[in-house]
């Protein structure tokens, strides 16, 4: 007796979905095994989805306008982010990180929006 269709699919997805859920669960942890899932915004909400939130290769906070801004250098390109993204919990691996997306509305690499959701910083130097 053949197993019906439906039932060889139903096996295949159970068989699946697992390693699905774990791939997407990995897609949060950075290249030095940081895991982004924990981090919530200034109103509770997850900081990352899948794939918004990265290392900045460097950062620096300063004030812009009479305003408290974090730069961060994402993809080769500075951006400023007021500091009221910043997060209160602070990065394990020593690096600032910028969660949220990146529009670049013409073909300039340098024009560049930023929609941040938050910032991680590392702990500061005592």
């Amino acid at each position: 007796m053949r197993p019906q269709r439906h039932t060889v699919y139903l096996l295949a997805l159970l068989l699946v979905a697992p390693a699905l859920l774990l791939s997407a669960a990995a897609a949060h942890v950075n290249d030095r095994g940081m895991d982004y899932r924990p981090f919530r915004d200034r109103f509770g909400q997850s900081c990352c989805d899948v794939e918004d939130c990265r290392p900045a290769a460097d950062f620096v906070e300063t004030i812009v306008d009479g305003q408290p801004v974090v730069r961060l250098l994402i993809e080769g390109i500075w951006i400023t982010v007021s500091r009221s993204y910043v997060i209160a919990a602070q990065a394990s691996d020593g690096r600032a990180h910028f969660c949220g997306r990146l529009h670049r509305p013409s073909g300039d690499p340098a024009d560049v929006k930023a929609e941040p959701v938050c910032v991680i910083l590392p702990p500061h130097d005592t």
